[in-house]
């Protein structure tokens, strides 16, 4: 029984994020939620990492939607993202 809830209820690190991010923009189901839960109990680096989202979202709050970046940081930024995919 242990070994059938473990392999339908354990992911991987690449799947944790995909959720941890999947979790900013809606709700998950409960299913994704035990998965989430199950390995951030046992992952510091992924709960590190959720932390720090969560810091990420509540910080960034006050940011309005009018407000952008110059043209020159966007770049650098998409830059960033093309060398790190």
């Amino acid at each position: 029984m242990k070994r059938l809830m473990m392999k339908h209820f354990m992911v991987n690190c690449k799947e944790a994020t995909f959720l941890m991010g999947k979790k900013e923009e809606s709700k998950l189901t409960l299913v994704e939620r035990v998965k989430l839960y199950m390995h951030t109990s046992i992952c510091s680096f992924c709960k590190k990492f959720e932390t720090q989202i969560n810091v990420i979202s509540k910080e960034s709050l006050h940011i309005h939607a009018d407000e952008s970046l110059p043209i020159n940081t966007r770049e650098k930024i998409q830059k960033m993202f093309e060398e790190h995919s």
